[in-house]
Protein backbone atom coordinates (compact mmCIF):
# COMPACT_ATOMS: atom_id res chain seq x y z
CA UNK A 1 0.00 0.00 0.00
CA UNK A 2 1.41 3.47 -1.15
CA UNK A 3 0.74 6.20 1.41
CA UNK A 4 0.50 9.72 0.33
CA UNK A 5 3.19 12.43 1.25
CA UNK A 6 0.84 14.77 1.88
CA UNK A 7 2.72 15.00 5.19
CA UNK A 8 5.59 16.35 2.84
CA UNK A 9 3.21 19.73 1.92
CA UNK A 10 3.64 20.52 5.50
CA UNK A 11 7.24 21.38 5.18
CA UNK A 12 6.73 23.49 1.76
CA UNK A 13 3.94 25.55 3.20
CA UNK A 14 6.22 28.25 4.07
CA UNK A 15 9.07 27.39 1.20
CA UNK A 16 10.82 24.17 0.74
CA UNK A 17 11.33 23.33 4.99
CA UNK A 18 10.27 24.73 8.00
CA UNK A 19 12.56 21.69 9.35
CA UNK A 20 15.94 20.79 9.09
CA UNK A 21 16.81 20.70 5.63
CA UNK A 22 19.96 19.62 5.29
CA UNK A 23 20.24 15.56 5.03
CA UNK A 24 20.32 13.44 8.57
CA UNK A 25 22.64 10.95 9.58
CA UNK A 26 22.45 8.31 12.02
CA UNK A 27 26.16 7.48 11.38
CA UNK A 28 27.42 10.79 11.28
CA UNK A 29 30.52 9.35 14.28
CA UNK A 30 31.62 7.15 11.49
CA UNK A 31 31.91 10.10 8.53
CA UNK A 32 32.01 13.82 10.54
CA UNK A 33 32.92 15.12 7.23
CA UNK A 34 29.59 15.29 6.19
CA UNK A 35 29.05 17.86 9.22
CA UNK A 36 32.05 19.93 9.22
CA UNK A 37 34.85 20.92 7.07
CA UNK A 38 37.30 21.00 9.30
CA UNK A 39 37.51 17.73 9.13
CA UNK A 40 39.25 17.94 6.24
CA UNK A 41 43.03 16.28 5.96
CA UNK A 42 42.32 14.91 9.59
CA UNK A 43 43.40 11.57 8.75
CA UNK A 44 47.10 10.35 7.88
CA UNK A 45 45.68 8.67 5.01
CA UNK A 46 42.93 9.63 2.03
CA UNK A 47 39.44 9.01 3.75
CA UNK A 48 37.03 8.48 1.01
CA UNK A 49 33.51 7.15 1.54
CA UNK A 50 29.95 6.32 0.46
CA UNK A 51 27.03 6.73 2.03
CA UNK A 52 23.27 5.72 1.32
CA UNK A 53 20.16 6.26 3.48
CA UNK A 54 16.46 5.57 2.79
CA UNK A 55 14.63 7.37 5.46
CA UNK A 56 11.07 5.72 6.59
CA UNK A 57 11.41 3.01 4.18
CA UNK A 58 7.61 2.19 2.07
CA UNK A 59 6.72 5.73 2.62
CA UNK A 60 6.07 7.46 -0.90
CA UNK A 61 7.93 10.33 -0.87
CA UNK A 62 10.09 9.76 1.76
CA UNK A 63 13.65 10.98 2.14
CA UNK A 64 16.39 9.26 0.34
CA UNK A 65 20.12 10.56 0.73
CA UNK A 66 23.13 9.05 -1.31
CA UNK A 67 26.73 10.54 -0.87
CA UNK A 68 30.40 10.57 -1.78
CA UNK A 69 33.20 12.29 0.16
CA UNK A 70 37.04 12.04 0.05
CA UNK A 71 39.64 14.02 1.91
CA UNK A 72 43.33 13.96 3.01
CA UNK A 73 46.17 15.70 4.33
CA UNK A 74 49.08 18.32 2.96
CA UNK A 75 52.32 18.32 3.78
CA UNK A 76 51.15 16.42 7.26
CA UNK A 77 54.87 14.84 9.07
CA UNK A 78 53.23 13.85 11.99
CA UNK A 79 50.65 10.97 12.84
CA UNK A 80 49.16 11.93 15.93
CA UNK A 81 45.72 12.63 14.73
CA UNK A 82 44.99 8.77 13.98
CA UNK A 83 47.24 6.68 15.21
CA UNK A 84 47.51 3.15 14.79
CA UNK A 85 45.26 1.34 18.13
CA UNK A 86 47.45 -2.44 16.66
CA UNK A 87 50.02 -3.26 14.73
CA UNK A 88 50.33 -5.74 11.66
CA UNK A 89 50.17 -8.78 14.08
CA UNK A 90 46.23 -7.33 15.17
CA UNK A 91 47.98 -7.19 18.88
CA UNK A 92 47.54 -3.64 20.24
CA UNK A 93 50.30 -1.20 20.38
CA UNK A 94 51.53 0.92 23.61
CA UNK A 95 50.43 4.26 24.11
CA UNK A 96 53.07 6.41 22.92
CA UNK A 97 54.77 8.63 25.60
CA UNK A 98 54.34 12.43 25.35
CA UNK A 99 56.75 14.34 27.98
CA UNK A 100 55.87 18.41 28.31
CA UNK A 101 59.26 19.17 26.92
CA UNK A 102 58.38 17.33 23.46
CA UNK A 103 57.84 19.88 20.62
CA UNK A 104 54.85 20.06 19.33
CA UNK A 105 54.15 18.72 15.38
CA UNK A 106 53.96 21.16 12.80
CA UNK A 107 50.53 22.00 11.64
CA UNK A 108 49.30 21.03 8.24
CA UNK A 109 46.71 21.59 5.40
CA UNK A 110 43.80 19.48 4.56
CA UNK A 111 41.35 19.45 1.37
CA UNK A 112 38.01 17.82 0.36
CA UNK A 113 34.82 17.31 -1.65
CA UNK A 114 31.82 16.21 -1.41
CA UNK A 115 29.29 14.97 -4.19
CA UNK A 116 25.46 14.75 -2.50
CA UNK A 117 22.18 14.03 -3.78
CA UNK A 118 19.15 14.54 -1.43
CA UNK A 119 15.23 13.60 -2.18
CA UNK A 120 12.40 14.23 -0.36
CA UNK A 121 8.78 14.04 -1.96
CA UNK A 122 8.90 16.58 -4.90
CA UNK A 123 11.85 18.45 -3.86
CA UNK A 124 15.68 17.59 -4.84
CA UNK A 125 18.71 18.70 -3.69
CA UNK A 126 22.17 18.04 -5.67
CA UNK A 127 25.37 19.48 -4.11
CA UNK A 128 28.86 19.56 -5.33
CA UNK A 129 31.27 20.94 -2.61
CA UNK A 130 34.89 21.16 -1.93
CA UNK A 131 36.76 22.65 1.51
CA UNK A 132 40.05 23.35 2.83
CA UNK A 133 41.26 23.02 6.23
CA UNK A 134 44.36 24.72 8.53
CA UNK A 135 45.46 21.79 11.28
CA UNK A 136 47.10 23.81 14.45
CA UNK A 137 49.05 22.16 16.87
CA UNK A 138 48.51 23.75 20.47
CA UNK A 139 50.77 21.25 22.28
CA UNK A 140 52.18 18.35 21.75
CA UNK A 141 48.96 16.27 21.57
CA UNK A 142 46.04 18.45 20.76
CA UNK A 143 45.13 20.29 17.90
CA UNK A 144 42.40 22.84 16.52
CA UNK A 145 41.48 22.53 12.76
CA UNK A 146 39.47 25.66 11.03
CA UNK A 147 38.06 24.87 7.78
CA UNK A 148 35.56 25.64 4.65
CA UNK A 149 33.45 24.01 2.97
CA UNK A 150 32.11 25.90 -0.88
CA UNK A 151 30.28 24.79 -3.61
CA UNK A 152 27.03 24.98 -5.61
CA UNK A 153 23.96 23.21 -5.10
CA UNK A 154 21.03 22.81 -7.53
CA UNK A 155 17.29 23.28 -5.84
CA UNK A 156 14.46 21.25 -7.51
CA UNK A 157 10.92 20.96 -7.42
CA UNK A 158 9.14 18.28 -9.58
CA UNK A 159 5.13 19.86 -9.50
CA UNK A 160 3.94 16.78 -11.60
CA UNK A 161 4.73 14.68 -8.25
CA UNK A 162 2.47 16.91 -6.11
CA UNK A 163 -0.77 15.19 -5.31
CA UNK A 164 -3.21 17.86 -5.36
CA UNK A 165 -7.31 17.78 -4.39
CA UNK A 166 -8.01 19.63 -7.86
CA UNK A 167 -6.05 17.95 -11.11
CA UNK A 168 -7.31 21.39 -13.10
CA UNK A 169 -4.98 23.33 -10.78
CA UNK A 170 -2.57 25.71 -12.34
CA UNK A 171 0.06 24.79 -10.38
CA UNK A 172 0.55 21.45 -12.86
CA UNK A 173 1.38 23.41 -15.50
CA UNK A 174 5.05 24.68 -13.79
CA UNK A 175 6.72 21.09 -14.13
CA UNK A 176 9.68 20.76 -13.25
CA UNK A 177 11.79 23.68 -11.88
CA UNK A 178 15.21 23.93 -10.93
CA UNK A 179 17.94 26.70 -9.20
CA UNK A 180 21.20 26.43 -8.98
CA UNK A 181 22.67 28.14 -5.90
CA UNK A 182 26.07 28.95 -4.02
CA UNK A 183 26.76 27.34 -0.98
CA UNK A 184 29.05 27.99 2.41
CA UNK A 185 29.63 26.12 5.40
CA UNK A 186 32.26 26.58 8.27
CA UNK A 187 33.37 25.02 11.00
CA UNK A 188 36.05 24.10 13.83
CA UNK A 189 36.98 20.98 15.53
CA UNK A 190 39.11 20.68 18.43
CA UNK A 191 40.86 17.36 18.60
CA UNK A 192 43.90 14.73 20.27
CA UNK A 193 44.10 10.79 19.66
CA UNK A 194 41.22 10.67 22.49
CA UNK A 195 39.06 13.02 21.77
CA UNK A 196 36.79 15.72 19.95
CA UNK A 197 34.44 18.48 19.54
CA UNK A 198 33.65 20.33 16.57
CA UNK A 199 31.31 23.22 15.74
CA UNK A 200 30.23 24.14 12.44
CA UNK A 201 27.04 25.60 10.25
CA UNK A 202 26.15 25.22 6.72
CA UNK A 203 23.52 26.81 4.56
CA UNK A 204 25.26 30.40 5.23
CA UNK A 205 24.37 32.14 1.81
CA UNK A 206 21.26 33.61 0.31
CA UNK A 207 18.18 33.00 1.99
CA UNK A 208 15.71 32.77 -0.52
CA UNK A 209 14.70 30.37 -3.48
CA UNK A 210 13.26 31.67 -6.62
CA UNK A 211 12.18 29.69 -9.70
CA UNK A 212 10.75 30.86 -13.38
CA UNK A 213 7.75 29.95 -13.90
CA UNK A 214 6.76 28.40 -17.49
CA UNK A 215 6.05 31.08 -19.87
CA UNK A 216 7.00 34.14 -17.50
CA UNK A 217 9.56 36.39 -17.21
CA UNK A 218 9.25 36.84 -13.38
CA UNK A 219 10.66 35.05 -10.81
CA UNK A 220 8.33 33.66 -8.21
CA UNK A 221 9.31 32.46 -3.93
CA UNK A 222 9.94 28.98 -3.52
CA UNK A 223 11.34 28.82 0.04
CA UNK A 224 13.79 29.80 2.71
CA UNK A 225 17.00 28.30 3.54
CA UNK A 226 17.80 28.31 7.09
CA UNK A 227 21.36 28.17 8.66
CA UNK A 228 22.11 24.47 10.39
CA UNK A 229 24.48 24.66 13.02
CA UNK A 230 25.52 21.15 14.35
CA UNK A 231 27.71 20.33 17.49
CA UNK A 232 29.53 17.15 17.68
CA UNK A 233 31.62 15.46 20.12
CA UNK A 234 33.32 12.47 21.08
CA UNK A 235 35.76 9.66 23.31
CA UNK A 236 37.68 7.13 23.31
CA UNK A 237 38.15 4.93 26.25
CA UNK A 238 40.05 1.88 26.01
CA UNK A 239 38.70 -0.38 28.99
CA UNK A 240 40.64 -3.70 28.23
CA UNK A 241 43.32 -4.61 25.56
CA UNK A 242 40.41 -5.63 23.83
CA UNK A 243 37.35 -3.52 23.96
CA UNK A 244 37.11 0.03 23.63
CA UNK A 245 34.05 2.28 24.56
CA UNK A 246 33.46 5.42 22.49
CA UNK A 247 30.41 7.71 23.16
CA UNK A 248 29.46 10.69 21.04
CA UNK A 249 26.94 13.60 20.78
CA UNK A 250 25.57 15.30 17.79
CA UNK A 251 23.21 18.58 18.79
CA UNK A 252 21.69 20.22 16.26
CA UNK A 253 20.22 23.80 15.85
CA UNK A 254 17.53 24.66 12.76
CA UNK A 255 15.04 27.63 13.45
CA UNK A 256 12.40 28.20 14.02
CA UNK A 257 12.37 23.48 14.93
CA UNK A 258 13.41 23.06 18.53
CA UNK A 259 17.06 21.85 19.22
CA UNK A 260 17.75 18.01 18.23
CA UNK A 261 20.25 15.68 19.68
CA UNK A 262 21.72 12.36 19.48
CA UNK A 263 23.00 10.64 21.60
CA UNK A 264 25.61 6.85 20.89
CA UNK A 265 27.23 4.20 22.58
CA UNK A 266 29.38 2.38 20.57
CA UNK A 267 31.84 -0.65 21.66
CA UNK A 268 35.06 -2.14 19.91
CA UNK A 269 36.17 -5.53 19.88
CA UNK A 270 40.15 -5.53 18.75
CA UNK A 271 39.19 -2.38 16.04
CA UNK A 272 37.87 -5.21 14.08
CA UNK A 273 33.55 -5.10 15.09
CA UNK A 274 31.73 -2.97 16.74
CA UNK A 275 27.99 -2.20 17.91
CA UNK A 276 26.16 0.50 19.56
CA UNK A 277 22.98 2.26 20.20
CA UNK A 278 21.47 5.73 19.45
CA UNK A 279 18.88 7.93 20.83
CA UNK A 280 17.64 10.80 18.85
CA UNK A 281 15.12 12.81 20.98
CA UNK A 282 11.55 12.50 20.25
CA UNK A 283 12.38 10.41 16.71
CA UNK A 284 14.14 7.24 16.94
CA UNK A 285 16.23 4.38 18.49
CA UNK A 286 19.09 4.06 16.36
CA UNK A 287 20.88 -0.05 16.07
CA UNK A 288 24.32 0.46 14.82
CA UNK A 289 26.39 -2.57 13.60
CA UNK A 290 30.41 -2.43 11.42
CA UNK A 291 33.04 -4.32 10.45
CA UNK A 292 36.98 -3.09 9.89
CA UNK A 293 37.45 -5.69 7.08
CA UNK A 294 41.13 -4.53 6.78
CA UNK A 295 43.24 -1.64 6.38
CA UNK A 296 41.57 -0.35 3.27
CA UNK A 297 37.74 -1.44 3.54
CA UNK A 298 35.24 -0.99 6.24
CA UNK A 299 31.47 -1.11 6.41
CA UNK A 300 28.52 0.34 8.51
CA UNK A 301 24.82 -0.32 9.28
CA UNK A 302 22.13 1.09 10.75
CA UNK A 303 18.70 1.33 11.06
CA UNK A 304 16.24 3.48 12.87
CA UNK A 305 13.40 2.56 15.33
CA UNK A 306 10.93 5.30 14.14
CA UNK A 307 9.22 6.76 17.69
CA UNK A 308 6.97 8.96 16.37
CA UNK A 309 3.41 8.81 14.38
CA UNK A 310 5.16 7.78 11.08
CA UNK A 311 6.05 4.39 12.86
CA UNK A 312 2.13 3.45 11.62
CA UNK A 313 3.26 3.92 7.99
CA UNK A 314 7.41 3.22 7.62
CA UNK A 315 9.29 0.25 7.59
CA UNK A 316 12.23 2.30 9.46
CA UNK A 317 15.16 3.99 8.45
CA UNK A 318 18.27 1.91 6.52
CA UNK A 319 21.83 3.62 6.29
CA UNK A 320 24.88 1.86 4.70
CA UNK A 321 28.70 3.86 4.82
CA UNK A 322 31.25 2.02 2.98
CA UNK A 323 35.14 3.36 3.77
CA UNK A 324 38.13 2.83 1.78
CA UNK A 325 41.59 4.51 3.12
CA UNK A 326 43.66 5.19 0.37
CA UNK A 327 47.61 5.32 0.49
CA UNK A 328 47.13 3.77 4.30
CA UNK A 329 51.19 3.26 4.61
CA UNK A 330 50.65 2.50 8.54
CA UNK A 331 47.41 0.33 7.33
CA UNK A 332 45.78 1.23 10.30
CA UNK A 333 42.48 -0.86 10.64
CA UNK A 334 40.90 2.03 12.90
CA UNK A 335 40.87 5.09 13.25
CA UNK A 336 40.99 5.94 16.80
CA UNK A 337 38.29 8.61 16.99
CA UNK A 338 35.63 7.79 13.78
Amino acid sequence: MKHSYWFLLLFLGNGIAQAQQRAQYSQYMLNAYVLNPAVSGLEDFIDAKVGYRNQWSGLEGAPKTFYATAHGALDKADRTSSLAVRGPNGRPLPRPRVFRSQPAAPGHHGIGGMVLYDEMGPTYRTSLTISYARHIPLNNRIKLSAGLGTGVTQHTIDFDRLHLLDPSDPVLQYGKQSVLMPDLSAGVLLYDPHFYVGLSASQLLFKNIHYRTSGQSAYEWLGTLYNHYFLTAGYRFDVTEDWAFLPSLLVKSVRPVPLSYDVNAKFSYQDRIWAGLSYRHKDAIVGLVGVNINYQINLGYSYDFTMSNLRNVSRGTHEIVIGIMLNNRQRIICPRLF
